[in-house]
This record gives structure tokens, C-alpha cells and sequence, in this order.
């Protein structure tokens, strides 16, 4: 039991280590983690399902002025639809936040920084995947569309996150001058109070 015991250690410490800096495109998909005998395969799933729940990126939101006041007052809400379906849209790349919402001017967007902790990722790289929609149905936390997706409608990489909780904000990082000044000193008396769980503090 002890040499047991102590592989399940050592692997944790390498998990920890590596999974951190995993680029979401190699991340496992822990359904698929299979390489342990029966008898050490249930803690090493638990392992790793620990050290996956902790995995995060920093990734932007775009969005209006009176929601990014609303979200950082009271969290994010789940768009109720989307192309990847129900649940909060974030993206590693810059440029595909400043694109959203599409009804404003590029000039009266702004742009959010989060921290997501993505759980477990389904990758969908094509707009025919028969998960696009119901991914979280199957056990997924996050949806991620990769860059340059052969069949996807835009090649620049997109995700969707189930649970808001697991969307933080840490700055308010791009837009009009005046509207990113309030919105900085926002969240600054937020964090200045008790901190609240839908900011990274």
C-alpha cells in the first residue's frame, strides 16, 4: 500500500505541475485518462479531476458599458444562446472580444479580463460536431472552438463556459477612456469591500 501510496503522490506533484501550463490545445480530456491499474485508477482519477478543476486561463469578454457595470456589481449571466449554446462566451484572443457585442460601434466596446477555470474541455472544431450544443449534458464544463478550425465560421478561437462561477474578473482592460475610468473605479470599491466570488481579488 505505501509504493502505492507514494506513486499517487508523485503523480499529483507532476499533474500539479504541468497541467497549469497545459495550452488548452493539449489539454487531456480526463474521460480519456486510462494508463492506471484498477487499483490505483480511482485515486488518480480524483487526482486528476482536483488538479483539472483548478486549470485556468487568462481570456477577455466583450461587452457594453451598462453590462460590464452589471457584471461586475452582481457576476456574469449565461447568454441563453450562442453558437456554442447556453453559458458564458470568453476567448483567449483579444481580438475576438473586441468584436462583441456586434450591435455597438468597435469604439464603445468594452473589454474584460477574466480568469476561467475551465474544468473539463470539449473541443467542437466544427459547426456539424453533434456537441456543439449540448456539451455540459455529456459532463463538460467548457466548450473551446481551437483556432482555425477547418469548418467553423470564424478562425479565431471561442469558448463557452457552463457555470458562471467558474468566470472571474480581474480588470477592466480595454475601451473608451471615460467609460473604462468608471468602470475601473467599480470594481475597485467592489474589491475594496468583502470580496465577492465572481472577483478575482
Amino acid at each position: 500500500m505505501a509504493p502505492l501510496t507514494a506513486t499517487v503522490l508523485a503523480l499529483f506533484v507532476l499533474l500539479s505541475s504541468t497541467l497549469a501550463d497545459v495550452p488548452q490545445a493539449e489539454a487531456p480530456e480526463l474521460s480519456d485518462i486510462g494508463l492506471f491499474s484498477k487499483e490505483a485508477d480511482n485515486r488518480i482519477h480524483v487526482l486528476v479531476r482536483r488538479t483539472a478543476g483548478r486549470r485556468s486561463y487568462d481570456m477577455y469578454h466583450g461587452t457594453s458599458e451598462q453590462a460590464a457595470a452589471s457584471i461586475i456589481k452582481t457576476g456574469f449571466r449565461p447568454s441563453a444562446d450562442g453558437m456554442l449554446g447556453r453559458g458564458v462566451y470568453a476567448s483567449r484572443d483579444l481580438r475576438k472580444a473586441q468584436g462583441y457585442p456586434g450591435n455597438l460601434s468597435p469604439a464603445d466596446r468594452i473589454i474584460l479580463k477574466v480568469k476561467v477555470y475551465v474544468g473539463k474541455v470539449k473541443k467542437i472544431d466544427s459547426v456539424n460536431h453533434p456537441l456543439r450544443r449540448t456539451w455540459h449534458v455529456h459532463g463538460y464544463d467548457t466548450a473551446w472552438v481551437p483556432p482555425n478550425s477547418p469548418q467553423w465560421i470564424s478562425p479565431l478561437t471561442e469558448n463557452c463556459v457552463w457555470d458562471p462561477n467558474r468566470v472571474k474578473i480581474m480588470e477592466v482592460f480595454q475601451g473608451p477612456a471615460a467609460a473604462v475610468g468608471r468602470l475601473k473605479s467599480l470594481l475597485n470599491s467592489m474589491k475594496a469591500g468583502h470580496c465577492q466570488p465572481w472577483l478575482l481579488c
